[in-house]
């Protein structure tokens, strides 16, 4: 069982392209500026440092001196106790408050790697890292996962326990959350392990409203999962604009958005508010 001295979540899909970085950079931004809560956020899920990119920072990050593969090796501990300064290392500042540990070219071969260590002990290093070097100096780790199930993967949610999922409208899509209830399902029954992952919030992204399509796919969500459905985020023209500049919707005045970006900015901040209260009562 993890510690409950900090908020931890996890966004994971088993698939790409559904707005999981972008809804994670988002609920983070809103629980920082809106909650007044100190968040950082992890990029677990692969080499094109994409939460980076949404920030504006991906060329300070070129290659970083602390990687956090290194959390995944067999030499983190030599790294830990003989580093002066370890986090602050590995940490990098955005502009619109939550911190950032991005991912690193490392992240393949640790993912390999770990596949060589015995399974008790093979999914517990970033949870123990979450709660001897982050738990003290922050209030919620959002962690952006890979879109497949990877050691890597396993680590993150045996490290959140608390999953969320935001899915673009599809039939496939849809199975995908299906997939991920079942994957939950047998780590909470791995007799090797306590981990109790499970769904806190389930969402459609990319909603192009008037659709029927979409209009189906939001019924469906709210139907199956109606105690952990939370609003939809609008498709809107802001998102990718404010991405190339290395921004989310929140970076600039409110009065700059379209009425897309704006009902999205509503979205993700309703979003954020849900998500914090189911953490904060479990």
């Amino acid at each position: 069982m993890v510690s409950e001295s900090i908020l931890r979540a996890a966004a994971y899909v088993p698939k790409g392209g559904v707005g999981k970085t972008t809804s994670t950079a988002h609920i983070a931004v809103s629980a920082h500026q809106d909650h007044d809560l100190d968040v950082l956020l992890i990029d677990l899920a692969g080499t094109q440092n994409d939460l980076a990119t949404q920030f504006g920072i991906a060329d300070e990050i070129v290659d970083p001196d602390a990687p956090i593969s290194a959390v995944f090796g067999e030499n983190w501990d030599f790294i830990r106790e003989n580093i002066d300064d370890l986090l602050e290392r590995m940490v990098f500042e955005t502009d619109e408050g939550p911190d950032l540990i991005p991912a690193d070219e490392g992240l393949g071969g640790a993912d390999n790697n770990l596949a060589n260590v015995p399974r008790e002990e093979r999914y517990d290093r970033l949870e123990s890292f979450i709660s001897t070097e982050i738990a003290p100096r922050y209030d919620l780790v959002l962690l952006d996962l890979p879109g497949k199930e990877d050691n890597i993967t396993i680590n993150g949610l045996f490290a959140a326990e608390n999953v969320v999922a935001p899915l673009k409208p599809g039939a496939f899509e849809r199975k995908q959350v299906a997939n991920l209830e079942d994957e939950l399902e047998a780590i909470r029954n791995d007799a090797d392990h306590d981990a109790q992952p499970t769904l806190q919030l389930v969402f459609a992204t990319m909603i192009e409203k008037g659709t029927n399509l979409s209009k189906e796919f939001q019924e469906e969500i709210e139907a199956e999962y109606p105690d952990v459905a939370g609003n939809s985020v609008t498709k809107a023209q802001d998102i990718g604009n404010l991405q190339k500049t290395g921004q989310t919707l929140f970076g600039p005045e409110s009065d700059e958005l379209y009425s897309t970006g704006e009902r999205a900015l509503n979205s993700y901040q309703s979003l954020a508010t849900d998500l914090l209260e189911r953490l904060e009562a479990r």
